[in-house]
Formats: C-alpha cells, structure tokens, sequence
C-alpha cells in the first residue's frame, strides 16, 4: 500500500481509533527486555526479570485489511495469543474475524510476532475458530523462538498476571507497519474469580478478573503465579473482565468437531 493512506486501528473493547499516516519499518532488534514493559502491580526487580522472559510465550498479533470499497484505507486489529506449541498460537476470535471473514475482493494479512522479535512477523493462517466461546487457532509459517505454555485450573481470589499489548502510557500503539513504540507491553497483578458464568447471560466456562483491563489485551494469559495459564483474556463487562476458563481452552484445541456456528450475544463491551 501507498505510505501516504491513512489507517484505522480497531482494537480492545471495541473501539476504532483513527491514527498517524504509515511510517517505514524501523526495526528493534533486541530480546524482550523490563525496560519494554509497563508493569502495574507491585513487581519486584527478580519477578520484573522473570515476567520478561514468560513475556516471550504470548505474542502480538495484528490483523491488516484493505476493503475493496476503501481502498484507500487501512484498517488493523491487535491482539495478544497463547503459545501452545512452537508454532501454534491460541487467541480470540474477534481479533481475527474480520480475516477470517473476508469478503471477495477485499484483501488481508495476517501476521503473528514474539514481544522480543517484534522486528520479524511471522504470517500465519487460521485452522480453527469458535465464534461462540470467542477461540481461534493460528498456524505460523516457522517456529517461535519460546516455550509453550503449560495449563491449570484457577482457584478463587488467588494473585494472577496478565500479559497483552494495549495503549500504552505514551499513547502508542503496536502497529508492526510502523516503528516500535517505547513500551509495547504491559503486565499486570490482578485477582480473579474462577465462576463467574452466571454474571453474564449467554456465557459459560468463564471467570472474572476484579478490574478492568486495558485496550489490547484480548487473547492474552490470565497466569497463576508458576506461570502456568488459568485462561485467556476475552471481554469487559460490568467493570471487571473475564476470561475464558483453561478447561474450555484445552478442549478446544483437543476436539475436532464442526465449531459452532451461531454467536451467542453478550451485553458489554469486548476486547481485542
């Protein structure tokens, strides 16, 4: 595309944000680092260094769409993924859905970085969704260079962290059509409630987190403090944000029946 188009992010809770004209890729070849993080909650310096390199298992991931009736427009979505093999990503499904159902003549990429190699996308492609419970899987075109996660089961008001890439301090945003802002993740301390099913009409196999979290975050770990994942990051609703339970997680990687094909609607705001 022409660097003089303009581009729209649409990203965390469903908001759509006009930003800059595209700059040129500068590239910051450097491993995840403390210094390219936003942490919130108490973190010690051992646990900030620890929490960089878990950073590494949950990449970005960006969506770029030309509509054919725009075509001078460039629309994104950014999200956050789980690592669940060296090429395989979990994320939700509506930071992809506009990819994954695009429209004859519209064009779209769909790519997948490390928080240390933000400088090297790597394309991937969808291989399952779940539209109801809000879960899609992505193949990568070659190996990430971090671990896969491990799962467990949450436990009511334990101490958990989340990982995603929002709007961060600065106001910027990981965009990887332009330079790399100064800080492009964030992690946070938080608590949750493993049962929250019954707060939401429509959901089950939820849990809460008792705050709010910010733009960017959707498809991003809810971690128990051995780093293991209790869930992913799916939707805000009524102040707090929920997460999809790590049972509901595994047995959609583990089943290859027909996903669902109706979307069951929530009340409240999504994030992505």
């Amino acid at each position: 595309m022409h660097k003089r188009i303009k581009q729209l992010l649409r990203l965390g809770m469903s908001s759509i944000i006009a930003v800059s004209l595209l700059a040129g890729q500068t590239g910051m070849a450097a491993a995840q680092s403390v210094n390219t993080i936003h942490f919130t909650g108490y973190f010690d310096k051992q646990l900030r260094a620890q929490m960089a390199v878990t950073a590494d298992s949950f990449p970005v991931v960006n969506v770029r769409l030309v509509k054919q009736d725009e075509p001078d427009m460039v629309y994104y979505d950014v999200g956050t993924s789980i690592l669940i093999s060296k090429d395989e990503v979990l994320t939700n499904y509506h930071v992809v859905q506009e990819f994954a159902e695009l429209k004859d003549g519209d064009e779209g990429t769909l790519t997948v970085a490390s928080p240390g190699h933000l400088e090297r996308p790597i394309k991937a492609k969808i291989i399952k969704t779940d539209p109801v419970t809000d879960m899609a899987l992505l193949k990568l075109d070659k190996e990430l260079d971090a671990e896969p996660v491990t799962f467990a089961s949450a436990r009511d008001n334990q101490i958990v962290y989340t990982i995603g890439f929002p709007k961060n301090p600065a106001g910027d945003l990981v965009l990887l059509d332009e330079e790399f802002p100064s800080t492009y993740n964030t992690i946070a301390k938080s608590r949750v409630y493993s049962n929250q099913a019954s707060d939401v009409p429509g959901k089950k196999g939820i849990g809460s987190i008792v705050k709010a979290m910010a733009q960017g975050n959707s498809g991003g770990p809810v971690l128990d403090q051995n780093n293991r994942v209790i869930g992913m990051m799916t939707f805000v609703y009524g102040g707090k944000t929920y997460y999809i339970t790590s049972k509901t997680l595994q047995s959609f990687i583990k089943d290859t029946s027909s996903p669902a094909k109706e979307q069951v609607a929530v009340a409240g705001k999504v994030t992505s």
